[in-house]
């Protein structure tokens, strides 16, 4: 497939709010996602130790703003990394600034502009998960990935009072807006992985990792959350217009109470999936 063909504008749910629209959403237009990319640094660790990422490999990392380009790199890897947001393209381009060899795109991981068997490795962790066209997504890694190659990402196992969350805010924003505000899947399941990839000739091992969030009470927790995440951040710019926030952050506050282990502050167990994928024999 071209990858190079023009993509007319959509409509972008976060760049709406600060006068912009875009072929992607740039994730970074609001709220301040550098500080959840530093707390989801093990995440990162996680996938390039599982990609095993050597000394000279050509390695993409599809979600610059998460940091696994960044590992990548210190583990000798020839790094290009895309990003679908400006900012946070900038934001990455700074932190690896003692690896002036990396190349830098703005680009969606739907259409990726690199030719054909291009990198040895493609990772990800947790940035596949805001895209809109999962099935373009996979097609376009599995296409710039050599031989031989492999696919890691990580997305979340889902279940959690962090889901919930999400859920209860994406859904009341979408009853205020007339349409979903972002797309939003877990890449964790392991049929829908396995569907997904095995499309393109890949076969997936998927592995359950736990995690633990941790702050203050809820209420203060979600709303320190809301403030550096663009997502959340649009999500409540929307409903305050509405004169729904209270509403729904009175929800949201519920459903941490109801699985939160800290009787103090705030304290979520739930788990990541890391998933491998490798071209059949």
């Amino acid at each position: 497939m071209s990858t190079t063909e023009a993509v007319a504008p959509v409509w972008d749910f976060v760049g709406h709010y600060v006068g912009r629209f875009s072929v992607a959403p740039d994730f970074g237009a609001l709220g301040q996602y550098e500080f959840i990319g530093e707390a989801l640094m093990p995440i990162a660790q996680m996938i390039v130790d599982t990609a095993a990422i050597t000394p000279g490999e050509a390695v993409l990392d599809v979600g610059a703003r998460n940091n696994a380009a960044l590992l990548a790199a210190q583990a000798g890897a020839r790094v290009t990394a895309i990003e679908v947001s400006p900012r946070l393209l900038d934001v990455a381009r700074e932190k690896m600034k003692d690896f002036p060899q990396t190349r830098f795109e703005l680009a969606d991981v739907a259409r990726l502009p690199f030719p054909d068997a291009s990198f040895d490795a493609v990772i990800d962790a947790v940035s596949l998960m805001f895209g809109a066209d999962r099935e373009a997504a996979v097609a376009e890694m599995a296409r710039v990935l050599k031989p031989g190659g492999r696919i890691v990402w990580t997305g979340w196992f889902g279940g959690d009072a962090i889901s919930d969350v999400a859920k209860i805010q994406i859904n009341d924003t979408a009853a205020v807006v007339g349409k979903a505000p972002f797309p939003y899947s877990y890449w964790g399941n392991e049929d829908e992985m396995r569907a997904l990839f095995g499309a393109q000739g890949f076969d997936v091992v998927l592995q359950k990792h736990p995690m633990v969030n941790t702050g203050p009470a809820p209420r203060t927790f979600l709303e320190g959350l809301d403030q550096v995440h663009p997502v959340s951040r649009g999500c409540s710019l929307a409903l305050e217009k509405a004169g729904q926030f209270e509403r729904t952050m009175t929800r949201m506050v519920e459903a941490i109470e109801r699985r939160n282990e800290d009787s103090e502050g705030t304290k979520i167990s739930r788990h990541y999936v890391v998933g491998v994928a490798t071209r059949k024999a």
